[in-house]
């Protein structure tokens, strides 16, 4: 299952799921990358931008921070994105280095790589999300957090130091040895990267006609649903053995038990948009409130 708390990534998958919970990219099925993504063993890697060359800086400025009133939920909506502006930026060093290690015939990872990536944190990001979003607003939300876990993911593979994989198959075999695998699911989040930016300025944009937005209480059901949400784009973009490669462009329909209001354990249903009428197709789920922690999401997709 995966289980997410408070916004946090779920660690661990422990499970097998089904295709309809598999949409992010494995490195044996790579989303299609644009061009200049390799998708064989080149001298010289390609991560999150369509040059070979990349440095700590985005490939493209930020949006500029749009005026924050009262009046509008930009307000409401100003902690995640400086929360998602801080770890673009954190990938973007975190990609630097890891292309100073991939070489035609190994993939190094060394300590300061290593520490870059384990230190991409996008509970941060989930966290800082309101609940009560009105629904255009949370599709754009969503697919801005989107961007940043398929592009965190898609690194993921890097995270332990001190190692050196080969990206040489063993001779007489046609499997991929494991460092050709790592420099796949690096291009599993070039998309995400080249489109973070527009998504982000599209939240900003969003927030700005849209009403402050009102206070939820912790154990809602709205504050839940944001939860659950961000635990099926994690679990998208790594269930399967997936290493990024999902974002999230709709909106999933919830279906909630009928259990009171006050229950502190509920499960439920996650619908594509297109068969939110299927509750039997959805993707079941058990969301319990602990107070003073949060939800805890556990999706059951088996």
């Amino acid at each position: 299952m995966c289980r997410l708390r408070r916004g946090g990534v779920c660690l661990t998958v422990l499970l097998v799921l089904g295709v309809g919970a598999c949409s992010g990219a494995s490195p044996g099925t790579p989303s299609p990358a644009p061009s200049g993504v390799p998708v064989s063993s080149p001298p010289a890697p390609t991560l999150e931008a369509p040059s070979s060359a990349l440095s700590s800086a985005p490939s493209t400025p930020p949006p500029s921070r749009a005026p924050v009133t009262s009046a509008s939920a930009q307000r409401d909506l100003a902690p995640f994105v400086d929360a998602a502006r801080d770890l673009d930026r954190r990938l973007h060093a975190a990609a630097a280095l890891i292309n100073t290690g991939v070489h035609a015939d190994a993939v190094v990872v060394d300590r300061s790589t290593a520490a870059a990536v384990q230190g991409l944190d996008l509970g941060a990001v989930g966290s800082a999300i309101p609940g009560a979003l009105p629904r255009e607003l949370m599709r754009r939300v969503l697919t801005t957090y989107s961007d940043l876990v398929s592009r965190t993911l898609a690194m993921s593979p890097f995270r332990f130091a001190d190692r050196t994989y080969t990206r040489i198959p063993p001779e007489g075999t046609t499997a991929r040895a494991e460092g050709e695998d790592m420099v796949l699911c690096l291009g599993n989040g070039t998309v995400a990267a080249q489109r973070f930016d527009a998504d982000l300025a599209a939240v900003v944009t969003a927030a700005g006609s849209t009403p402050p937005l009102p206070t939820v209480d912790p154990a809602s059901l709205a504050r839940a649903e944001v939860d659950v949400r961000l635990a099926e784009i994690v679990l998208r973009n790594r269930g399967c053995g997936a290493c990024g490669g999902f974002v999230q462009t709709e909106v999933s329909t919830i279906v909630w038990d009928q259990a009171p209001a006050s229950a502190t354990t509920r499960t439920g249903a996650l619908l594509p948009e297109a068969s939110a009428g299927d509750v039997g197709g959805g993707l079941p789920f058990t969301a319990v409130y602990t107070p003073g922690t949060g939800w805890s999401i556990d999706i059951l997709a088996c």
